[in-house]
Formats: structure tokens, C-alpha cells, sequence
């Protein structure tokens, strides 16, 4: 699935039906691939969007808070399994 959401994002151009059979191969039916590209989409655009407008965060977040380390992932990722 996190394969697919990068490739996806990164090179969309490259997004083959090999990468579908992939995630029909790891259990997704069509509606959850389809479920899957929409999210991946939606955020892709919308980022890019706010991007190409110039559209700055609220002062409240801090960069701080929308950043972690590999190691902060990795325990948290940890503490969910």
C-alpha cells in the first residue's frame, strides 16, 4: 500500500496495472484500490495546491509538530503492534 501511495506520488506516469495486481495480491479488492488512489490523490492535489498558491500554515503549528525523526517512528510504530 505505502509502496503504491509513493509511487503515486512521486511518478503517477509510472503507476502500472502490476502495481494494482500487487495490491490485489496483498488482499485489496477494487474498491479499496480505488479507496487507496482517491486518499492518495485528494492529498497530492490539495498539497500541491496550497503550494502553488502560497498558502502558509496558521501560526499555531509549529514545524516542530508536523515533523519526527525515524526513530520517533519507529516507536511509535512499535507501540501500535
Amino acid at each position: 500500500m505505502l509502496d503504491y501511495a509513493v509511487k503515486l506520488t512521486l511518478t503517477p506516469h509510472g503507476v502500472t496495472e502490476a502495481d494494482v495486481s500487487t495490491l490485489r495480491s496483498s488482499g485489496f479488492d477494487e474498491t479499496a484500490i480505488l479507496d487507496l488512489c482517491q486518499v492518495v490523490s485528494y492529498y497530492n492535489y490539495v498539497n500541491r495546491l496550497a503550494d502553488g498558491l502560497g498558502v502558509e500554515l496558521e501560526k499555531f503549528w509549529e514545524a516542530k509538530e508536523l515533523t519526527m525523526t525515524q526513530e520517533e517512528f519507529d516507536s511509535k510504530l512499535a507501540e501500535r503492534r
